[in-house]
């Protein structure tokens, strides 16, 4: 008799209401790894101090996440068996590696651009 999960209990855990298909899946990986790549809305020449400060808030946000899935990855990885871990750390933690360090590029570049455009504007930095 096999040990297999029967063909439901595969997404027992699952708490979306479908999974992506195979071309949403894989746009969705090479999004996450696109290095330049901006968010829905985002405009980097933007002359608002607002602006800048509310993409910082984004980006600052999406960077804690980002490590608290990293944190938990590493921890989980060290228990798993060897090959497991080793897909892991040939897939996941190289996609959220490259995503972390997205958001941080684009945290201290809203950073900077909030200060250039307070400074023009005689504002201080909230």
């Amino acid at each position: 008799m096999s040990s297999a999960p029967h063909d439901g209990d595969a997404d027992a855990g699952r708490t979306d209401a479908s999974a992506p298909d195979k071309t949403e899946a894989r746009d969705a990986a090479l999004d996450a790894v696109e290095p330049e790549r901006l968010l829905d809305g985002e405009v980097e020449d933007t002359r608002h101090a607002d602006d800048a400060l509310h993409w910082a808030k984004v980006y600052a946000e999406l960077l804690d996440f980002k490590r608290g899935l990293l944190g938990v990855a590493e921890q989980r990885v060290e228990s798993m068996d060897e090959a497991a871990g080793d897909e892991v750390k040939k897939t996941d933690m190289k996609v959220l590696l490259a995503e972390r360090e997205r958001f941080e590029r684009r945290l201290e570049f809203w950073r900077r651009r909030a200060q250039i455009l307070q400074d023009q504007a005689g504002t201080p930095v909230g």
